[in-house]
């Protein structure tokens, strides 16, 4: 290799900057190892890291499930809803508002807030929010006193919004006349639509209250009953199989019972049967209420044994 020819390689080892404009595909050839170690680095410190990258550092907030949610009944005597003049209560009045203050504050406050924005203690744990009252969007009944009227009085279930019926018509008309002043545009009905509303509950009649206690309240009841019944059941199942009994009937009950708390709890819960009836209940099905099915051979008179003793039970525990 000759001079010249060393002096051009040299030349050519050099990079030429205007070349390379050129022709971007030979700078990238030059430079992507560079951009490959570092995107490598970047990789290995975010593996590296992972748990703390995907780590929450706030504590998810968990709402209950509105569906689980139950406001529950208020508890009330029956009796009969003094009749109202529609055509008077469906007009707003000081004296309505001012009662509806207090009876929106006792039984809307709490979901819909004290100044009706929809923003009320139990309204966090509601999917479907209450209404904002000064929001004329959405009103699935509409706006009018006779369309939240049908609100108060059946409720809308696929919202959460109970129905208000136990509340004396007048008092309906007064929580609707005070929520109707969170807003200055709520529509005013016509005579006629008043009237149709006389028409469809006939509110000048008054209504028929009938009595209701809190659900919770009859499931803790029925509760204490069944297991009053239970232990009762249990006591004399216990009775029938370690003492030594010298009733007739008690005797058949020992040896015919293929379930014992099976016959004892039928027996407590047959009310009104005579013997004939009594006979004819057990001879249809005796294993599903516990008997043997040789008790569908038994004599009238061990009939008449069997069904005196079982009533003589049943009386005592209703005593």
């Amino acid at each position: 290799m000759n001079n010249e020819q060393i002096k051009i390689m040299r030349i050519k080892d050099e990079i030429d900057f205007k070349e390379l404009l050129q022709n971007p595909v030979r700078l990238f050839g030059l430079t992507y190892i560079y951009f490959l170690v570092v995107a490598g680095f970047i990789g290995t410190y975010y593996i590296w890291n992972m748990n703390d990258v995907s780590k929450n550092g706030i504590a998810p907030v968990i709402l209950r499930d509105s569906s689980q949610f139950v406001q529950d009944i208020p508890m009330q005597r029956g009796a009969l809803i003094a009749p109202v003049n529609v055509t008077e209560v469906g007009r707003s009045s000081k004296a309505l508002i001012d009662k509806g203050a207090n009876l929106f504050k006792a039984n809307c406050s709490s979901c819909h807030g004290a100044n009706g924005m929809g923003d009320g203690l139990s309204a966090a744990a509601m999917t479907v929010k209450p209404r904002n009252f000064h929001s004329a969007e959405g009103w699935k009944n509409g706006r009018k006193v006779s369309n939240m009227y049908k609100t108060l009085q059946e409720g809308i279930v696929i919202n959460g919004m109970q129905a208000f019926n136990y509340l004396p018509a007048e008092d309906r008309f007064a929580i609707i006349h005070f929520v109707r002043t969170f807003a200055n545009d709520f529509p005013i009905d016509s005579l006629s639509e008043l009237q149709d509303l006389e028409k469809v509950y006939s509110l000048s009649k008054g209504t028929q209250l009938p009595p209701q206690i809190p659900v919770k309240l009859a499931m803790q009841r029925l509760q204490l009953e069944a297991d009053s019944d239970s232990k009762y059941v249990e006591n004399v199942c216990a009775s029938i199989a370690t003492k030594k009994q010298e009733e007739q009937g008690a005797v058949l009950t020992k040896r015919l019972s293929a379930n014992s708390n099976k016959v004892i709890t039928a027996t407590l819960f047959a009310k009104n049967v005579n013997l004939d009836e009594f006979i004819r209940t057990v001879s249809v099905d005796p294993v599903t209420i516990g008997f043997k099915s040789a008790v569908v051979r038994l004599s009238r008179e061990e009939w008449s044994a069997l069904y005196s003793y079982l009533s003589k039970i049943s009386r005592e525990k209703k005593s």
